[in-house]
């Protein structure tokens, strides 16, 4: 009996380590396959690599997906630069503007990010920002000390509290790749390697197109109108503690560098607008916004259009290449450029 249990204890830790090998080597080679959608994966690496690098821009736009898709930096004049991350917010904001401070100056900066990743509830964080190691290590492990500061787990607030030196930990493990934080999507991301490798790289070749010839700006629904109504009417905004962190730190660099900082709420479709127009969520957004604008004498908060018509919208939260035109010229009209 004792040496039938050491046998298959052996046999356990060695398929394991076969299997975490395995994984591992695969996430090494083909991370577009092994740590989330290759599209994502691609408009990601992309965007990062230009908040990187030398561009000579010094009008910049930060934000989330709708930021990308919502103005077109091509609208606004040359010195426009589009470094939008999708599913972000004011974390991933900070650490964009500066790093592009780095290599850059900067005279202009506008914010296009979502009520609710202000509220801090993006799932994408942690699919986007931390497999794709956006943030270094060290960034990383400043927001776990603000995160045991207010006692809660960043975008996450069902988790944390008694667990979350726990859940610290669990994320690190997929920041590091550790092969079995990947598992549960290692055979999806198989068949797609194996399968899928001509459609990936013709979805590589039209995102990267998309994104180097309009400076950051992409469409991501591809419809020619939309009506599906998002708003919870009864719903309370509170944004997130360790957002508006980073926003305190946004406003600290943009002081630093004598950049104006202008925020802009994306535009929604008409049928979403009807349930937020005079609702209890509309008129605790305008009090934070109002709040903000006495808080910081450096922001601006532009009043651009709060909807637009459901035929200028690609699906429930972004617009279509319609919606680009006429929200960017709207944009364009209230900067005065």
């Amino acid at each position: 009996m004792k040496q039938f249990l050491l046998k298959t204890t052996r046999y356990l830790l060695v398929t394991v380590l076969l299997s975490g090998i395995i994984i591992g080597g695969f996430i090494s080679r083909k991370p577009e396959f092994f740590l989330g959608p290759a599209v994502d994966y691609f408009q990601c690496q992309y965007q990062y690599g230009q908040i990187n690098k030398k561009t000579g821009f010094t009008s910049i736009i930060i934000g989330d997906s709708r930021g990308n898709a919502s103005i077109n930096p091509r609208q606004l004049g040359e010195k426009w630069i589009n470094l939008s991350i999708p599913g972000s917010d004011f974390f991933e904001g900070y650490i964009t503007l500066k790093r592009y401070l780095q290599h850059n100056k900067v005279d202009t900066l506008v914010m296009v990010y979502g009520m609710s990743y202000i509220s801090e509830y993006s799932r994408w964080f942690n699919l986007r920002t931390i497999p794709y190691r956006f943030i270094s290590y060290g960034e990383l492990k400043e927001l776990e000390q603000l995160e045991r500061k207010y006692n809660y787990l960043f975008h996450n607030r069902a988790a944390g509290h008694a667990t979350l030196r726990y859940d610290q930990f669990v994320r690190e493990l997929k920041y590091w790749h550790s092969p079995f934080s990947y598992r549960e999507t290692f055979l999806d991301g198989l068949n797609n390697c194996c399968f899928s490798q001509k459609k990936t790289a013709r979805d590589k070749q039209r995102v990267i197109a998309q994104l180097s010839e309009y400076r950051g700006y992409t469409n991501f629904g591809g419809a020619d109108s939309n009506n599906t109504d998002v708003i919870d009417a009864k719903l309370r905004f509170e944004p997130g503690q360790i957002n508006q962190h980073y926003l305190e730190q946004i406003m600290r660099l943009a002081e630093a560098n004598d950049i104006a900082v202008y925020l802009v709420n994306p535009p929604m479709n008409q049928a979403s607008f009807n349930t937020y127009n005079k609702s209890l969520y509309e008129s605790t957004i305008n009090q934070f916004l109002e709040g903000l604008q006495k808080k910081y004498s450096r922001l601006c908060v532009l009043q651009t259009e709060v909807w637009l018509p459901n035929t200028m919208f690609g699906d429930q939260l972004h617009v279509n290449k319609r919606g680009t035109s006429s929200f960017s010229a709207n944009v364009r009209a209230r900067l005065g450029r």
